[in-house]
């Protein structure tokens, strides 16, 4: 047990020295100028409206096949119960002063860029040999381990980004209607006019022609398009196209449309080092005020101690009681059992730049997000445990 601790401790302690270090870079290139203001929200936004969209759809899609979500159906049930229970924990949260725009970082952690360093590491140093057999070699069991990652990465970035932004930022209706002290009948006369067109924001430029056709359309339409940022978008279409069989052969297979999905994955893996990048830089360029200590004290005491115990508890407490339910693949038991495991999902301060949020509240995502990624280490207890669970 104590080498193993000591492994999933060298495991871990690399990915997140390796995520700490880019952050780094950035905050000494944005501190000698290499990064200007201009700079640095021009990427933002690349980041959020370019890139991020594209690696969403380059790494979704190929997984998004019907026989994929027949084969690891327990992944995406279990997913969003574990995302439901941290849900009910933030809004706990909510009653003890957390600030509204930290809620989204009980809910979603690192479900992709984390688990995969980790396992990698893990496998390189021997962590994974007790689940290699004579008939799974060690290479099957990191592919089949990435599989599972990734699916549940899928569940994980969909759900952030269709409701991360509204759980970050306090909706605009209600906003308009504290300030201006509508009822109900008042709000929906604003949003509904008499001539039927419905008023869209002036801080929000669209094409006069999509403007018009827009504003023509119906209140509900209009909503479904307000909802589909950038990264929700790229998700959705990824799953689209990789439910269509002709599609998914020749988009992310090797048919004729596999450069344009070729194109697509380049632009998306300059995603994660540009956004880290920018985060770094944000450290140094945007000041905000602390948050209460007791605060973060309970947010890290969730992410790496209730969070853990919730995944691995009810992953246990199912393969006594269903052992066929998970399956013969210990793998598959390990991702669930880490699926909930982590530190706050770096994403979420591209999901603070679409929440608009005020330049104090983004700094404190940034900061919060960082000093989250130094306390990484303190995964290797639960890795240890879920090894030992995969076992059973």
């Amino acid at each position: 047990m104590s080498s193993e601790l000591l492994e999933g401790l060298v495991s871990s302690s690399k990915a997140s020295i390796s995520v700490l270090l880019v952050l780094v870079y950035g905050y000494i290139l944005r501190r000698f100028s290499f990064i200007s203001a201009e700079g640095e929200h021009n990427v933002t936004q690349l980041c959020t409206k370019l890139f991020l969209p594209a690696l969403l759809f380059t790494e979704i899609g190929p997984l998004a096949t019907a026989h994929n979500l027949r084969s690891y159906w327990p992944i995406i049930p279990l997913s969003l119960f574990f995302q439901s229970i941290a849900l009910l924990a933030a809004i706990l949260s909510r009653t003890l002063g957390m600030p509204r725009h930290l809620i989204p970082m009980f809910i979603f952690n690192n479900v992709t860029s984390l688990p995969l360093l980790l396992l990698g590491a893990l496998a390189a140093t021997g962590g994974l040999d007790p689940l290699v057999t004579p008939e799974r070699p060690l290479e099957s069991v990191v592919r089949s381990g990435r599989v599972y990652i990734l699916i549940n990465a899928l569940v994980g970035n969909l759900a952030r980004f269709a409701i991360g932004p509204y759980l970050m930022k306090v909706p605009e209706t209600e906003v308009q209607m504290h300030s201006y002290g509508n009822g109900p009948e008042e709000e929906e006369q604003d949003l509904l006019p008499e001539n039927g067109r419905i008023a869209l924001p002036e801080d929000e430029p669209l094409p006069s022609s999509f403007r018009q056709r827009l504003e023509a359309t119906p209140h509900s339409i209009k909503s479904i398009v307000r909802i589909l940022n950038p990264p929700l978008a790229g998700g959705l279409l990824a799953l689209i196209f990789g439910l269509i069989p002709w599609f998914h052969a020749n988009l992310f297979g090797t048919g004729v449309l596999s450069p344009i999905a070729d194109s697509i994955n380049t632009i998306g893996k300059l995603f994660s080092a540009l956004q880290m990048l920018v985060l770094g830089a944000s450290l140094y360029s945007k000041k905000g005020s602390s948050v209460k200590p007791i605060l973060l004290a309970w947010l890290f005491t969730y992410r790496f101690v209730v969070a853990p115990a919730l995944s691995i508890g009810v992953i246990y407490y199912l393969t006594l009681r269903w052992p066929t339910l998970l399956g013969s693949d210990p793998m598959l038991r390990y991702v669930l059992c880490m699926s909930n495991v982590g530190p706050p999902a770096l994403t979420l301060s591209a999901v603070a730049v679409m929440a608009k949020l005020p330049q104090d509240e983004d700094a404190q995502v940034s900061r919060i997000l960082t000093f989250s990624y130094g306390l990484s280490p303190l995964i290797a207890f639960p890795v240890t445990i879920a090894l030992s669970i995969t076992r059973i």
